[in-house]
This record gives C-alpha cells, structure tokens and sequence, in this order.
C-alpha cells in the first residue's frame, strides 16, 4: 500500500506567517502595556517586568539587551515587534 501525501506549500506558508504577524502584535502590545506603565521608572524596576513578559512568550533576553529594552521603556520609547517574511 503506497501512501501519497501531498502539501499546499504556499498555505503553509502563508498560515505560518499568519500566526508570526499575530504574535508580534500581540507582544507588541505587552510592551505598549510595559511602556504606559512604567515610563519614568527606574531601568531596575522595569527589568523583572520585561523579563516576565519574555518568559511568557517563552522567550529569552540577555542583560545587555534586557538593559536596553528597559531604558527604552522608560524613557517612553514605543518598541514594535516585526516578524521576518517566510519564504
């Protein structure tokens, strides 16, 4: 018996997309939320707090990194979230 399966790649692709566009609004918005929370605080105050949003989305974020995104958050900096295109 000689099973054929066969993949609409360009749906694939396009669902995958869908679903990478999705979730880099959605975090998007959780540091929008970050910002308009913690704008003016402290980067020490504001670092746990990006880092508990990285952890839900079971992500990672070095010190430096983490430093940074925090100064820019407080300072008042919109940080937006863009996903690369599938190909």
């Amino acid at each position: 018996m000689k099973l054929n399966i066969k993949f609409d790649q360009a749906a694939l692709r396009r669902e995958i997309q869908a679903g990478l566009d999705r979730v880099a609004r959605e975090q998007t918005r959780d540091l929008d939320r970050l910002r308009q929370q913690y704008t003016g605080h402290p980067v020490a105050e504001i670092k746990p707090a990006l880092q508990r949003l990285f952890a839900r989305y079971d992500g990672k974020i070095t010190d430096p990194e983490l430093s940074e995104w925090a100064q820019l958050i407080s300072d008042g900096t919109r940080i937006e979230m863009k996903p690369g295109r599938i190909r």
